[in-house]
């Protein structure tokens, strides 16, 4: 694994210095194409793999904001939609700031620790803090929401959910889809959750 991420520093490095800004989807693709084919192509199938592309990737990313920052090289920043490098300035961050994001990504522990059902969890907490109130006043009718989740009853939970991660790729932002669609499948899903139990 150290091998790898080492190789992938270096390839990180190399499209950096000839593109100084990217978005995460444009990194994770041109990490899939040649010359590197870094990533599988099903590096974005499930929610279990691109959580573990995003984490790979952004562990790399912080690896070398602290390898340029020793070198006073560039300055990385480093978030979904805009990761960029700047060139180093005299009076740039305190290396030994408290920096709680690159703590987490640096830690490798959290790959192997995170599951399926602990990103399912993340996924719905950030759709959550995308301001849907879900109580049960404000849920969406079921028929309805089974239209939005391309289901037809009889459901059971097992279904709902692997057909909301489907949609989840397949909506997601970061993946050409749009937040309100996103949100409109989440409350969906929330909708039919309550109604089956």
């Amino acid at each position: 694994m150290e091998e790898d991420i080492e190789i992938l520093i270096q390839i990180l490095a190399e499209c950096l210095d000839s593109q100084h800004h990217w978005t995460e989807h444009q990194l994770i693709e041109a990490l899939q194409a040649e010359p590197y084919q870094f990533f599988d192509k099903a590096a974005l199938r499930d929610p279990l793999n691109l959580f573990q592309t995003h984490f790979i990737l952004f562990h790399s990313l912080y690896k070398l904001r602290e390898r340029w920052r020793l070198q006073k090289k560039y300055e990385l920043f480093i978030h979904t939609l805009n990761i960029e490098c700047q060139p180093w300035q005299q009076g740039e961050k305190d290396l030994a700031e408290n920096d709680p994001l690159a703590e987490y990504y640096l830690d490798l522990s959290q790959l192997s620790s995170t599951s399926e059902t602990d990103v399912e969890s993340m996924l719905n907490d950030f759709w959550e803090r995308m301001g849907q109130d879900f109580s049960t006043k404000q849920l969406m009718p079921t028929d309805e929401a089974c239209e939005v989740m391309e289901l037809t009853p009889p459901l059971t939970e097992k279904q709902v959910k692997k057909q909301y991660r489907r949609l989840v790729h397949k909506y997601h932002p970061d993946k050409g889809g749009s937040v309100a669609k996103m949100q409109n499948v989440q409350k969906a899903y929330r909708a039919i959750l309550v109604s089956l139990n």
